[in-house]
């Protein structure tokens, strides 16, 4: 709420509550870079230029900027609560993030998602949501809830709700799908995020046609440019798997483009790659290494994404905005001098343990299973083969013969198992396959299976295969790496099997030691071991899946059996 006091600051009448002195500012709406002083009382800043404050805080030869926004993200796949993850990324500069929690409503529904919004309140960083379109992502697989367009509809007015989701079943939305349709309707006079990988031509019109404002899966120039030209805005990912910044910036520059309709997103980031390589910063750095403009890779990491989603009091620094900063000791590098939320430093700071329903900490439920479960038959001629794509979230479908003896399928170096178990309601339904590129002795599995986030493993023998499984359940979600019968390593995540009650230190630790034991058991650094095991049962992502059903063709939206080709 505006005050007098705060006017009277604003006016240079009296100090402001805090003034960060000297520092070269950048105004983001004429694209300069001015020595000026920034003025903030209870919060928003009041006024830039010449200002006294109570407290002053000298920033001679540094920069300030406006606070970074994450478009698009799914808090889950940090592997953390909320006030965990905000510890992690708001000394990175990331100061709002727009959260689709679609992966803990696959699992727990509105109860799940409740949990989250309640826990992102409070804390040094934005949190607002969009709510999941797509709960289940397609009719093709079972997850542990069903929202419909009355579900949404409940939560629709929360403060923190900017809009609807990604459209995931961007097929069915095209084709008319009804319960999509109603969902799209409620939110029309919202914003509406897309998850859109190569849809072109006359059903990307269609597709536009329903209201859909953004996509976060470009994978090619050409399909980026022809998005841009209808009108889309593109959220720039880099994740710990997908990256597709370095596409939308080559497609930009390529067709002499503007990137005003371009925005910064990590989507799916665990906890490791933000320790490591930073949040949004990394997407600022990495723009300005292709080639992008400075200032202009600033704006697509703030005031461009305050737009897209309507955030009028973020993304600038100027009066009447909130006091979101990032101050810089280089521009051109993004070293991070210091970082404010509504005014305050950001500190790393231990937050207590929350309160976890019951009924989000028992959620895996597996049927009774043997070994003789995993039997995968085999023979002579050209089976389906799911093969993994360095670097991307992407898959091709081939047709290839593979090793079998005794009319089974033996794994080796170049093909191994994978399966997926249905692991809400405890039913014998298990989806068998045959993967290529993903070296591996021994097993990994986890129950992060996006987006129905049943239970998947990989591996190349049926004994550590099954002990992968058991692990799992008995830690009531997770990941878990065994080799010759031991259990080299495990990340419990026994919230919706999704995420850790632990603190980032410990969650770290162990996902580390998982990444270190994986790739003994021979994954390349070329496959992230998280996020490409999790992905391998999305349905809505090209061109192949394996879902608990079997092997799914997400080109033709159709699954496959695991037979021999027949002859054309």
């Amino acid at each position: 709420m505006m005050s007098q006091a705060m006017m009277q600051s604003a006016r240079g009448i009296i100090p402001s509550e805090l003034v960060l002195k000297n520092a070269v500012v950048l105004n983001v709406f004429t694209k300069e870079l001015l020595q000026q002083d920034v003025a903030i009382c209870k919060g928003t800043i009041v006024g830039v230029g010449t200002y006294e404050g109570l407290e002053e805080v000298d920033c001679t030869g540094k920069f300030i900027v406006p606070g970074w926004i994450d478009a698009h993200l799914h808090i889950e796949s940090s592997m953390l609560l909320p006030s965990c993850f905000v510890q992690e990324i708001a000394p990175w500069g990331t100061t709002t993030v727009i959260a689709d929690p679609h992966e803990i409503g696959n699992v727990s529904g509105l109860d799940g998602i409740r949990f989250l919004i309640s826990q992102s309140q409070n804390l040094p960083c934005n949190i607002y949501f969009m709510l999941p379109s797509c709960v289940p992502a397609t009719p093709f697989d079972i997850n542990g809830a069903t929202l419909n367009a009355d579900s949404l509809e409940a939560l629709k007015g929360e403060e923190h709700v900017l809009g609807l989701g990604e459209v995931m079943n961007y097929q069915g939305m095209v084709e008319g799908d009804p319960d999509l349709l109603e969902k799209l309707q409620l939110f029309a006079d919202k914003p509406i995020d897309g998850h859109a990988p190569l849809l072109t031509g006359k059903d990307l019109q269609a597709y536009l046609l329903a209201g859909v404002m953004t996509d976060h899966e470009c994978s090619a120039q050409e399909e980026a440019a022809e998005k841009l030209r209808n009108g889309m805005y593109l959220l720039a990912r880099e994740g710990s798997a997908a990256k597709n910044l370095e596409e939308i910036i080559n497609a930009v520059f390529q067709n002499h483009l503007d990137f005003d309709r371009i925005a910064f997103c990590t989507d799916d980031r665990h906890i490791g790659s933000i320790r490591r390589q930073g949040h949004i910063s990394r997407h600022i750095k990495k723009a300005i290494r292709l080639g992008v403009d400075p200032i202009t890779a600033y704006l697509c990491a703030s005031l461009h994404p305050a737009q897209i989603y309507g955030l009028k009091h973020l993304g600038a620094v100027a009066a009447g905005y909130q006091a979101d900063l990032v101050v810089l000791d280089s521009l051109l590098e993004t070293e991070i001098s210091a970082v404010y939320h509504k005014g305050r430093p950001v500190k790393r700071e231990a937050q207590p343990a929350p309160q976890i329903p019951h009924t989000l900490m028992n959620t895996v439920r597996l049927s009774k299973y043997s070994m003789d479960s995993l039997i995968l038959p085999c023979g002579e001629g050209e089976y389906p083969v799911i093969e993994v794509i360095p670097r991307q979230i992407n898959t091709r479908l081939l047709w290839e013969p593979l090793p079998h003896r005794d009319g089974i399928f033996t794994p080796n170096q170049t093909y191994c198992k994978v399966a997926v178990l249905e692991r809400h309601h405890a039913t014998p339904s298990i989806g068998l396959g045959v993967v290529k590129g993903f070296s591996l002795h021994g097993a990994a599995a986890s129950t992060v299976a996006h987006d129905s986030h049943n239970l998947i493993v990989i591996g190349d023998n049926d004994a550590d295969i099954f002990l992968a499984i058991k692990t799992l359940e008995q830690m009531q979600g997770g990941y878990a790496a065994v080799l010759e019968g031991q259990v080299m390593a495990a990340v419990p995540l026994p919230v919706c099997g999704l995420m850790s009650d632990q603190d980032g230190n410990l969650v770290e630790k162990q996902t580390t030691s998982f990444i270190q034991a994986v790739r003994k058991m021979g994954m390349e650094e070329q496959h992230d071991p998280f996020q490409t095991l999790s992905f391998l049962s999305l349905p809505v992502i090209p061109e192949a899946r394996l879902t608990h059903r079997g092997i799914f063709d997400s080109l033709r939206f159709e699954y496959l059996p695991f037979a021999p080709k027949a002859a054309e």
